[in-house]
């Protein structure tokens, strides 16, 4: 559960990598802005699909930091990432109704009302005083009726709910294998409510909204985002260089964008760090530097796959990031190249690197996520 910027923010880096801060420090994105909002406004729901830090969460709390300030409308932003039954499901989506109603008239009587009715008990923290549930759920079947209660309680409020499951995929790994179907039974009597399910498996995702036999089929819109622009994204890293009074040439700029791939995280963090590390005038020796940095602090970490993985894995890994990406990945002259054993071997090391999220397939070839690990394996072997 994440807060949603309420009010603009000045921070000291102009490039955050770690939240959302506020529309001025949002790179473009405006039509997938325009559209989130026009399918809530027609009644329609949105499934958002993107690789990891793409900007898909950051695009999420974008779009409701703009839709909160219709004070008809009450949003709640829910990751349930971290979760792992619906037990928990139960959990962060009542802290997320908690934290909003907190700030209201009559909060104690009217929570503690829809806290029982969910079999559970608020609890306060220590420190913070911050309240939260502790669930206590016996089986699946009390799990759906705490589910059931949820939703009664959304119903009966006379504000418009705006929901956003972060890592809605996250599911179909319950032990309870009829969530799906429980979630939307639940789901499709919520008519003044709006919903929108994100994640970053989209094998996963496609095969809940488009599988004709899944409960989900057909109930949203799909939308899978792309890369930014990167004459736009050069123009508003641009902007806040100048802004800040740096000078920076924007074909150096350009030339980072492209050297990331574009990666929204990746290219975001360099120029985190690049802006920390600049003085006036921005170099291009400055630049080196903070590349060389970057990877250096993460080498640890990255000798440690070597362990984590096993040897074809690791091997297959650094032949797909010497190559940038690779389209046949059991071609003769590719397992020839790199020295790589059967390509049976070679296919189930390419399955287990998929399932360990460190490699994805898109654009007709496979490729890393870590756009930092694939400069690294390039560079030390």
């Amino acid at each position: 559960m994440v807060a949603i910027a309420t009010k603009e923010i000045e921070p000291e880096n102009p490039f955050p990598v770690l939240d959302y801060i506020s529309p001025e420090y949002f790179c473009d994105r405006k039509n997938e802005t325009e559209k989130i909002i026009s399918a809530f406004k027609n009644g329609r729901y949105i499934t958002l699909i993107s690789i990891r830090r793409l900007g898909k969460t950051i695009l999420l709390k974008h779009v409701l930091n703009k839709l909160q300030k219709d004070k008809d409308n009450r949003i709640l932003f829910i990751d349930i990432m971290p979760t792992e039954c619906l037990k928990d499901f139960v959990k962060v989506f009542s802290d997320a109704i908690i934290k909003d109603e907190r700030s209201n008239r009559g909060f104690l009587e009217k929570i503690s009302v829809f806290v029982a009715g969910i079999r559970g008990k608020l609890v306060f923290n220590d420190l913070s005083g911050i309240p939260s549930v502790e669930v206590s759920i016996a089986d699946e079947k009390e799990a759906e009726m705490s589910i059931n209660k949820i939703f009664e309680y959304l119903a009966a409020q006379k504000s418009k709910y705006i929901i956003a499951f972060d890592e809605f995929q996250q599911i179909v790994n319950y032990p309870e294998k009829n969530t799906e179907a429980i979630l939307r039974t639940a789901i499709q009597h919520q008519h003044k409510d709006s919903f929108i399910f994100s994640g970053s498996s989209k094998d996963i995702l496609m095969s809940m909204f488009s599988d004709y036999s899944k409960p989900f089929y057909q109930s949203s819109d799909i939308m899978e985002l792309k890369r930014i622009d990167p004459k736009v994204y050069t123009s508003h890293i641009f902007k806040h260089f100048k802004k800040r009074g740096k000078i920076i040439d924007k074909n150096l700029i350009s030339h980072y964008i492209d050297f990331y791939k574009n990666h929204t995280y990746y290219v975001q963090y360099f120029f985190n760090r690049l802006f920390e590390y600049s003085r006036e005038e921005v170099t291009e020796k400055e630049a080196r530097l903070v590349e060389y940095l970057i990877l250096k602090e993460r080498e640890y970490i990255y000798f440690g796959y070597r362990n984590l993985l096993t040897s074809v894995q690791f091997s297959v890994m650094t032949a797909i990031a010497k190559e940038g990406g690779v389209e046949q990945i059991n071609s003769g002259s590719f397992l020839n190249k790199y020295k790589l054993s059967q390509p049976s071997s070679v296919t189930a090391a390419v399955n287990a690197l998929i399932d360990k999220q460190m490699i994805y397939y898109e654009d007709n070839k496979y490729q890393l996520y870590d756009v930092y690990l694939e400069k690294w394996l390039k560079e030390t072997f």
